[in-house]
């Protein structure tokens, strides 16, 4: 698959390297189709930090794909996958803020400082944090671009602190200090693999603010947003399959850090004795690191059976944590989604809404919304898919986070997107008993909610990311942003997407037609919905009608102030805020089939 400024394209002699065998015979069935194995494809892992890529074939994705490699395979693997990278070295240098835009004001407070953009996850921002109003929108335009080398995932939602953004480059596991209103850089922080997570800004004590994340290696890091410089690093990890993908969250002087795991590549392999990674949330001291407590989604693993081919079996295990925590202050709780089973003996906390105690981390109540979903890639015909006969294999995860929201009343609701393509409404104070449910589809493994919901208030925002036709049982199924009533449910308007192959963009992206969807959660701001699509184009909806103000295609090559050769791609996962009067915007998801990019876009409404 091409897309504009990236190719996978041999360097001269490059087909003669040793490591383009090895890349066929080991990798090749994967990467060379990604659409079908939602792996990244060959351009991806050709843009990538080589470090980022040994990190996935030691300890990462594909270890067990990688495991009978010896020294010099991966060696010449390594070689080639990395040939023909541009040389970006000294781009950082000639793009650093001079004088008075270099310095970061200790002292501000952050205006998006998480995910959620508050504790509650409601993706919903007032004019006057944002610095925008609804009407801005129809008049946007680029203000700069800044390119990102060896990223071809920009999965990391910036937060923004005065005049800084802080971003994660998430493949190249770099994070980045830029100035808001020109893209000049303030510092870099590389770290030993991959970030994964969105990131949350802090305050370790008075005038001393703190950045935290999680990587692919599964630590939790806090960086001094000052300078860029590791305060700390601290493994969180349960079993070595756990990874931190949800965004940690800072809440009086603790990290509440989400874990999900990798298990389900690994367990393609019928050697390999799935499973024993659980999801859980660790508790952390935000000046120290030190964990202070675990909540685990389900028991530690024991040895159960013998699989078909002899290989012991270890359960339960998965309920992984995809998604960002949500802090219920009254409650003294923690809210957040869990994933699917990885094996059995069934449990109750998969693909559910789990509440932890904020002091203990002790489980106070689950609601489960898709009982005895068993998957993994191995299923449903694997060896390692035990217990799938009694079971369904659905991967129905609660992929976004929950969200602490009011009724009319004035009483709170917690609101949950489900890749099942339902949303989900429960009573906090009637541990989590069911108000509501609306269901658009089938939902599936890509399908559904698939990163999450924003409110404004008085509607529940969720994007659709199914490519499914509208049917007699699902009639609002399909790619859309659908606005719900958040007391009942009720369905208020419905605005319908669709793949755009207008112009040149069919040439530039191949799969334009079919490879579309609205998977990364909503934005609100002001009233305005921001929806991004994975082919690429942004758009901005009116809340109270689901009229369309504006949008934009982001899959094209940009000028860049940093220098960096930069286009976008997909736009998927966590990709946009507001601050300071402009739309911060990533584009480039190299998974899933998805198109690669390495660009952050600053849009600001022409005056």
């Amino acid at each position: 698959m091409a897309v504009a400024g990236v190719s996978a394209a041999q360097p001269a002699g490059d087909a003669a390297h040793p490591g383009k065998a090895v890349y066929d015979k080991t990798c090749g069935a994967c990467h060379d189709h990604p659409e079908q194995s939602r792996a990244p494809g060959l351009a991806s892992l050709r843009a990538m930090r080589l470090t980022s890529v040994q990190y996935h074939i030691t300890t990462g994705y594909m270890r067990m794909q990688a495991k009978n490699l010896n020294a010099a395979e991966r060696k010449d693997l390594l070689e080639w996958l990395s040939a023909g990278q541009p040389d970006n070295a000294g781009w950082l240098e000639r793009a650093k803020c001079k004088g008075a835009a270099a310095r970061i004001d200790p002292g501000v407070k952050a205006t998006v400082g998480t995910w959620g953009l508050d504790l509650h996850n409601s993706r919903d921002e007032a004019a006057a944090q944002a610095g925008l109003t609804k009407g801005d929108f129809a008049k946007l335009e680029l203000a700069w671009a800044v390119g990102l080398p060896q990223t071809p995932t920009m999965r990391s939602q910036p937060v923004v602190a005065g005049d800084t953004l802080f971003i994660v480059a998430s493949d190249a596991g770099r994070m980045y200090a830029f100035d808001t209103k020109t893209g000049c850089a303030k510092w870099q922080f590389e770290d030993a693999g991959p970030l994964r997570s969105s990131i949350s800004y802090g305050e370790r004590a008075p005038g001393r603010p703190v950045i935290v994340a999680g990587d692919a290696l599964g630590f939790v890091l806090a960086i001094d947003a000052r300078t860029g410089k590791p305060i700390w690093r601290t493994d969180a990890r349960l079993v070595d399959a756990n990874r931190v993908t949800g965004t940690p969250v800072i809440y009086k002087g603790r990290v509440y850090a989400p874990l999900s795991a990798t298990e389900i590549n690994h367990a393609v392999d019928e050697a390999y004795e799935c499973c024993k990674a659980q999801g859980a949330v660790v508790a952390l001291d935000l000046k120290t690191g030190r964990k202070l407590w675990v909540g685990r989604t389900m028991v530690e693993a024991t040895k159960t059976q013998k699989s078909r081919v002899g290989t012991q079996m270890w359960g339960p295990s998965g309920a992984p944590i995809w998604s960002t925590p949500a802090i219920d202050e009254k409650r003294g709780l923690l809210y957040v989604g869990t994933g699917e089973q990885n094996s059995i003996p069934f449990v109750d906390t998969t693909d559910a809404i789990v509440a932890f105690d904020l002091a203990t981390g002790a489980r106070k109540w689950t609601f489960q919304a898709t009982a005895r979903d068993l998957w993994h890639y191995a299923c449903p015909k694997g060896a390692n898919c035990f217990g799938a006969e009694t079971g369904i294999t659905v991967d129905h995860d609660f992929g976004g986070s929950v969200v602490i929201a009011k009724r009319a009343d004035g009483r709170d609701i917690l609101l949950a997107g489900q890749k099942s393509g339902a949303v989900w409404a429960l009573d906090p104070d009637n541990a989590g008993k069911l108000i509501w449910k609306t269901r658009f589809s089938e939902g599936g493994a890509n399908g559904g909610i698939h990163w999450g919901v924003a409110i404004d208030g008085h509607r529940v925002f969720a994007g659709l990311n199914d490519n499914r036709p509208a049917s007699a049982e699902y009639p609002l199924s399909g790619v859309a942003l659908h606005a719900l009533d958040i007391d009942t449910g009720k369905v208020l308007w419905t605005a319908k997407g669709a793949g755009d192959c207008s112009g040149d963009r069919k040439a530039r992206y191949a799969p334009c037609q079919t490879r579309y969807g609205f998977s990364p959660a909503p934005l609100v701001v002001d009233g305005a919905v921001v929806q991004g699509s994975v082919d690429g184009i942004l758009r901005v909806f009116d809340g109270e009608t689901g009229g369309e103000l504006w949008r934009y295609d982001t899959m094209r090559p940009f000028d860049t102030v940093n220098g960096v050769a930069a286009h976008g791609g997909a736009v998927d996962s966590s990709p946009y805020v507001a601050a300071g009067g402009r739309l911060f915007v990533v584009s480039g998801y190299g998974r899933f089939g998805e198109a690669p990019g390495n660009v952050l876009l600053a849009f600001k409404p022409k005056r």
